[in-house]
């Protein structure tokens, strides 16, 4: 049942960053597309304080990643070596979100504003993932 539900995690990363690059594709190659986007993040940025969240969404993320970082330094012979490669992918994830964030802008990715919650919410699938995994594969000392 475990495996099911991380193969699950992995393809539903997978799906969120694909639609992230479909995003970004779609509003270079259409006009129409392009326009909806602007239009969009111009009410998103009348009603919301977008460029606060997305910082306090990006060091979240950082600051869990680094979290899961330390959890598993701790106690590094407890756990299985399939932890391990859970944990680079996190934190890699992790460095990746916080470099998009702060190096991009709008002018840039057109879809940039749409594409950040999709990037998070990736990583914080992968976050989940990779705590459970942490609480689940223990070695058993036997």
């Amino acid at each position: 049942m475990k495996k099911i539900l991380y193969i699950i995690a992995d393809l539903l990363i997978a799906a969120l960053l694909a639609g992230a690059y479909v995003l970004q594709y779609f509003a270079k190659r259409k006009l129409g597309m392009n326009r909806w986007i602007v239009f969009k993040i111009s009410k998103v940025r009348e009603t919301l304080p977008i460029e606060t969240l997305r910082y306090a969404a990006a060091a979240a993320a950082l600051a869990l990643a680094v979290l899961v970082v330390v959890l598993y330094v701790r106690r590094r012979k407890s756990y299985q070596k399939i932890v391990l490669p859970m944990i680079i992918v996190t934190a890699a994830l992790a460095a990746g979100y916080l470099l998009f964030t702060i190096y991009f802008s709008q002018e840039r990715f057109r879809a940039y504003y749409l594409m950040l919650p999709l990037i998070g919410l990736a990583n914080a699938v992968q976050l989940g993932k990779t705590f459970a995994a942490m609480k689940f594969c223990k070695v058993s000392e036997s």
